[in-house]
């Protein structure tokens, strides 16, 4: 669950909504009441404060996850090489220039820019996965 609170944003994970619904039945509150009790307990908000807390849907903005001090960074995936992909690229290259194409840029596994005669052209090669075979 994502709340607001003076601006920022705060996802609770699992164990923390756990927390609140423990909250919420010992206490008998309702669940922002018990989400209020949580940011309080863990020093978010101060005790007793009138800060307004509203439950919001998920967002693309950073969040700051509740329990940590600072938001997730979002670590870059390393990109896998496609070989084939190369190669087929590297044949394709060889093919226009032997025809009279002047080849301008080769960009990694993906496109060439080329020009033939007068006019520029740019040939983009897609890799179409199979699709998955429901068991």
């Amino acid at each position: 669950m994502t709340y607001k609170i003076e601006g920022k944003y705060y996802e609770l994970n699992n164990e923390d909504m756990k927390e609140v619904r423990k909250n919420m039945k010992e206490f008998n509150l309702d669940e922002d009441t018990a989400a209020r009790m949580f940011f309080e307990d863990w020093e978010y908000i101060e005790p007793g404060s009138k800060v307004k807390i509203e439950r919001v849907k998920d967002i693309k903005e950073k969040k700051v996850y509740a329990k940590s001090e600072k938001a997730r960074k979002n670590t870059p995936k390393e990109r896998k090489v496609d070989t084939e992909k190369g190669e087929l690229l590297a044949l394709c290259k060889t093919i226009l220039e032997q025809n009279g194409a002047n080849v301008e840029s080769v960009k990694t596994e993906t496109e060439i820019s080329f020009t033939f005669g007068e006019n520029n052209y740019t040939l983009k090669l897609t890799k179409h996965r199979t699709k998955k075979t429901e068991a």
